[in-house]
């Protein structure tokens, strides 16, 4: 999904306002944002009223954060938007700088998000060429959270590899039973060796291929996917978030085979699933409390 995103919305990243929660469905991780290059402007002068009003200590740890701002949205040159934005702001009698936003995502094809009701209901009325919502508005952001964390990977091909897996699985356990045989008592011991040489099985290697082969985004799919069925205790949100540190390592991800399809199985429940979780563990933790005191 693609957003442009106003100061209304970028603020609240950085500090707590109402609706913040909501500003932060906007960073998911299959999101691309963009805006004029007068973001990081707007935001830092934001910043300061609340310096002066006294709601902040200091605005300097926000605007260097703000600083950073190009590396989580994508910035459109407002010398390629003014043209655009200038006629708009004549023909619907609105502030050029709202218009650079109206610019912005009608140039990019994307949706406008904004805390400014007034600004969303303008655009929904007076131009119906490009997309607005407000951050107020439950249903919409619902969706664009859906779309911040949705697969991109093809559940075909998750089935394809978790297959794949099951033959390397299967290879593995074959070396393992050729070199060191289950005895008839006691641990069977696995030396490093043996698995080095199961990992270097053509099954193996066919395996890692297909993965190197996938996108950025669909390899870490494969690692959300491997990390809910593993029953990691985190929401899908977070999964993605520890995703981004951990697409390169094709090893790992591979290593993940034997839970993909169970993460597929239970991708469409898995925030259900983790927060009835978290609910029975605070319950058995006041418990314990109570037993204690």
């Amino acid at each position: 999904m693609r957003v442009t995103v106003d100061a209304s919305v970028a603020v609240k990243w950085f500090v707590a306002e109402d609706h913040r929660k909501e500003a932060r469905h906007v960073l998911g991780p299959r999101i691309e944002r963009y805006a004029p290059d007068l973001l990081p402007v707007e935001c830092a002068s934001a910043i300061c009223k609340k310096a002066h009003r006294g709601e902040i200590k200091s605005p300097a740890p926000f605007v260097d954060e703000i600083t950073k701002l190009s590396g989580i949205v994508r910035f459109q040159s407002g010398e390629t938007l003014l043209r655009e934005a200038t006629e708009t702001a004549l023909r619907i009698g609105h502030p050029v700088y709202d218009c650079l936003y109206i610019a912005c995502a009608r140039q990019t094809g994307s949706t406008l998000v904004t805390a400014d009701r007034e600004l969303s209901r303008i655009v929904s009325d007076r131009v119906p060429d490009v997309d607005a919502i407000a951050l107020q508005d439950d249903q919409a952001m619902g969706r664009v959270e859906a779309a911040g964390i949705r697969l991109v990977i093809d559940r075909n091909k998750v089935t394809e590899l978790a297959e794949a897996w099951e033959r390397v699985a299967a290879t593995m356990e074959a070396v393992a039973d050729a070199i060191h045989p289950v005895p008839d008592s006691g641990l069977r011991i696995i030396k490093p060796e043996t698995s080095e040489l199961a990992e270097a099985s053509p099954t193996h290697l066919k395996l890692r291929k297909a993965i190197e082969a996938l996108s950025v985004d669909e390899r870490m799919d494969l690692l959300v996917l491997g990390w809910a069925g593993d029953g990691r205790p985190h929401t899908r949100r977070r999964l993605f978030d520890f995703a981004m540190r951990s697409s390169s390592d094709i090893g790992y991800i591979a290593g993940l085979g034997m839970h993909w399809r169970e993460g597929l199985r239970r991708w469409s429940t898995w925030d259900q699933i983790v927060a009835s979780d978290t609910e029975r563990l605070k319950v058995t933790l006041e418990s314990m409390r109570r037993r204690a005191t």
